[in-house]
């Protein structure tokens, strides 16, 4: 654990900080997870709970309390990277300590790695912790369910690879600032960028098709919705204008007693939630050659900065 003592050594407060949010949430998150459960243990008794026979098993006792848990750990999955991340080069610089530590360290590679390798350690370890919290509270509100896309960036791996990335685009920041306040302030702005980015590419690793009703959310599935049109009885494309004409039309002939072959058919285009492995494999090894790039260009920038 010399790496972890060395971080925290050298980060005290922004260490501290990142824990104390980390282990907090995700205590929250398993809190929440093992009550839920708790409640389907009732199922098959004769005064078994709502939770057990519906989709929605806990919107109306946990939703709220769950939502507000997983929107802080969406929020801590960017913040706590940018907390851990800017200072490392940032302070260092700004203190003018880096003038007197990199002409002794005599490879500046050397001194970049013993400063950033523990930090992303102890990262890996709190962000890993709660996103394994966050995957298994997504899990526990959704007990009939394959959970698919839901909640996706903000649980399981795809939550470690995103914050990761976040981390080492915090510390370029540092390093190409060299100004802790306004490095901070960019990497706000920076971590809303990247997951925007992250949700608009995420349709395109795979192609999108068809969804079945197996595969749709009425299905009892989470699948990553990427378009919806109506179709014809004829098996043909209809706008919604004359969608509204021919329900019109058949109803008044046949009335409640209208054959639904007759009607417009609802068809939902996406990926189904069978394939997000597939996803998150692509998505994680693009996230992780990005990260590593960006380490790259970080060693580039501290190998060529003069110290102010």
């Amino acid at each position: 654990m010399t790496w972890a003592r060395l971080a925290f050594k050298l980060q005290p407060s922004s260490i501290g900080f990142a824990t104390f949010v980390c282990l907090g949430l995700a205590a929250a998150a398993i809190w929440l997870t093992f009550d839920m459960r708790s409640v389907l243990k009732a199922c098959g008794t004769p005064g078994e709970p709502k939770a057990c026979n519906v989709i929605f098993a806990f919107q109306d006792t946990h939703m709220q309390t769950v939502m507000m848990t997983q929107l802080g750990i969406g929020i801590a999955m960017y913040g706590v990277p940018i907390v851990l991340g800017v200072p490392i080069l940032a302070r260092e610089i700004e203190q003018k300590t880096a003038m007197i530590a990199w002409p002794l360290a005599g490879s500046r590679l050397k001194w970049l790695a013993w400063r950033v390798v523990p930090v992303l350690a102890v990262a890996l370890v709190l962000i890993g912790v709660m996103a394994f919290a966050a995957e298994q509270l997504a899990q526990a509100y959704f007990p009939h369910n394959d959970i698919g896309f839901d909640r996706h960036g903000s649980r399981g791996i795809s939550m470690v690879t995103r914050s990761v990335l976040v981390l080492m685009a915090a510390v370029l920041l540092g390093a190409v600032i060299g100004r802790l306040l306004p490095a901070l302030l960019i990497g706000i702005a920076l971590a809303a960028g990247v997951s925007t980015g992250m949700d608009a590419a995420l349709p395109h690793w795979v192609e999108s098709a068809e969804l079945t009703q197996s595969d749709s959310m009425f299905g009892g599935a989470n699948p990553l919705n990427t378009g919806f049109e109506y179709r014809a009885p004829d098996g043909g494309p209809i706008s919604d204008e004359n969608v509204e004409a021919l329900q019109q039309a058949v109803y008044e002939e046949h009335g409640d007693a209208a054959d639904p072959a007759l009607l417009p058919q609802e068809v939902f285009y996406g990926i189904a939630a069978s394939r997000y492995p597939e996803v998150l494999l692509r998505e994680s090894a693009a996230v992780g050659a990005a990260s590593v790039l960006i380490g790259a260009f970080t060693a580039f920038v501290v190998r060529r900065r003069r110290p102010e």
